[in-house]
C-alpha cells in the first residue's frame, strides 16, 4: 500500500502521545502510589480497599481492648482492695478471739473493724473516672429524690447493704437481686466475642448463703456484725428484763468472736477467686494486643504493597521513557519532510 506523508506524521504523534501518557503515569508514582484511576490496576486496587478496611476495624478492637484493660485493671485494683480488708479483719478477729482482751481492747479492735466495714462501700463503690466499676451498665449510679447516688449504699434504719436502693438481704428482693446481678458491663474485643470488663458488684459483695435460712451473706453485713459482737452482746436469756438480776448486756467472749473466722475464710476465697478471674482475663488481654499489633504491620504491609510505588524501579522506567520520548523527537524531525510553505519561507 501506498505510505503517505500524512500517514507517517498521525502515526508519529500517536507515539509520541503514548511516550507522553506513559511518562505522565510515571511521573504520578513518584508521588508514591501505583495508580490513581481504578482501571490502572483493579486488583492492586481490590486488596488496597480489603487491607484498609481491616486497619479500620482493627483499630475499632485495638481501641475497645485497651479500654476493656484500663477496665479490667480497676475492677482488679478493687477486688484486691477487698482481699485487703478481709485479711485485717480476720488478723483482728484472731487477735480478739481471746478471753484475755480487756473490754478496752474489744473497744479498740470494733473500731478498727468499723473503718474497715466503712471501707468496704468504698471500694464496692469504686470508680473509673466519674463511672463506677461493679455497677454493671448503671455506671453513673441511681436517681433519688433528684439526686445522683453511689449504686452501693447502707439503709440508714437496718444498717443493711442496698444496691441501687434495693437491700441485698431482704428475700422478698431475690428475683429482683437476681436480675441486677447479671448485669455486668462487656466489650467486643475480636469478631464476635464479646468480653465482661468487670465483674457485677453484687457478685463480689454475696460470698455465700445462709445454711439455715438460704439467705446471701455479703462481706459489709458480715463486719458489721462482726462489729456488733465486739460491741454488744444482748442479753439471751428470755425472762430479760423480767429478771431484775439479769443484766442487758454481758461481757464479749471469745466464743461470740469465732463464729466470725470460718465466714472471713468464705468471704476472702470468693474475692479471690474473682480477683484470678480478672487476673486471666487481663492476660487474654494483653495477649490479644499484641496479636492487634502483629496484624498492623500486616495489613500495613499489604496496603504498601498494593498501593506503595517501588521509587527506584520508577525512576529507570522515567529515565527510560524520557529517553524513547526524546529519541521519538529526534526520528520525527527527520520523518516529517518539508512542505511548500517551509521551503517558501
Amino acid at each position: 500500500m501506498r505510505i503517505t506523508n500524512s500517514m507517517m506524521v498521525n502515526t508519529l504523534l500517536s507515539d509520541m502521545n503514548n511516550n507522553m501518557n506513559k511518562m505522565s503515569n510515571l511521573q504520578y508514582q513518584m508521588g508514591g502510589k501505583k495508580y490513581a484511576h481504578i482501571s490502572d490496576d483493579p486488583v492492586a486496587l481490590i486488596y488496597s480497599q480489603q487491607a484498609k478496611y481491616k486497619l479500620h476495624r482493627l483499630a475499632d478492637y485495638s481501641q475497645n481492648v485497651t479500654l476493656a484493660n484500663n477496665w479490667i485493671v480497676q475492677a482488679e485494683a478493687g477486688t484486691t482492695e477487698l482481699n485487703k480488708i478481709l485479711i485485717s479483719a480476720y488478723e483482728a478477729c484472731i487477735d480478739a478471739a481471746t478471753d484475755v482482751k480487756t473490754e478496752s481492747d474489744f473497744a479498740n479492735i470494733a473500731k478498727y473493724i468499723g473503718q474497715l466495714r466503712d471501707h468496704v462501700l468504698d471500694t464496692l463503690n469504686t470508680t473509673i473516672g466519674d463511672k463506677f466499676v461493679f455497677a454493671g451498665y448503671n455506671t453513673t449510679g441511681y436517681e433519688d429524690s433528684g439526686k445522683r447516688i453511689a449504686p452501693f449504699t447502707v439503709d440508714a434504719t437496718t444498717g443493711n447493704l442496698c444496691y441501687n436502693g434495693v437491700d441485698l438481704t431482704d428475700p422478698a428482693n431475690a428475683a429482683i437481686i437476681d436480675q441486677l446481678r447479671a448485669d455486668v458491663m462487656t466489650f467486643d474485643v475480636a469478631y464476635g466475642t464479646e468480653m465482661p470488663v468487670t465483674v457485677n458488684g453484687i457478685d463480689v459483695a454475696f460470698y455465700g448463703k445462709d445454711p439455715v435460712t438460704g439467705d446471701n451473706l455479703n462481706i459489709y453485713n458480715l463486719l458489721s456484725d462482726m462489729y456488733d459482737a465486739l460491741t454488744i452482746r444482748k442479753n439471751p436469756n428470755p425472762d430479760y428484763p423480767a429478771d431484775p438480776e439479769a443484766e442487758e448486756f454481758l461481757p464479749i467472749r471469745a466464743e461470740d468472736i469465732n463464729v466470725f473466722i470460718t465466714p472471713l475464710q468464705k468471704a476472702q476465697n470468693h474475692v479471690l477467686a474473682h480477683t484470678a478471674d480478672l487476673g486471666g482475663r487481663s492476660i487474654r488481654l494483653e495477649i490479644l494486643e499484641s496479636r492487634y499489633a502483629q496484624d498492623e504491620l500486616n495489613y500495613t504491609q499489604m496496603l504498601s504493597d498494593a498501593e506503595d510505588s517501588d521509587l527506584a524501579e520508577v525512576i529507570m522506567r522515567l529515565s527510560m521513557a524520557e529517553a524513547v520520548y526524546n529519541a521519538t523527537l529526534n526520528a520525527g524531525a527527520r520523518i516529517i519532510q518539508p512542505t511548500l510553505m517551509d521551503f517558501l519561507r
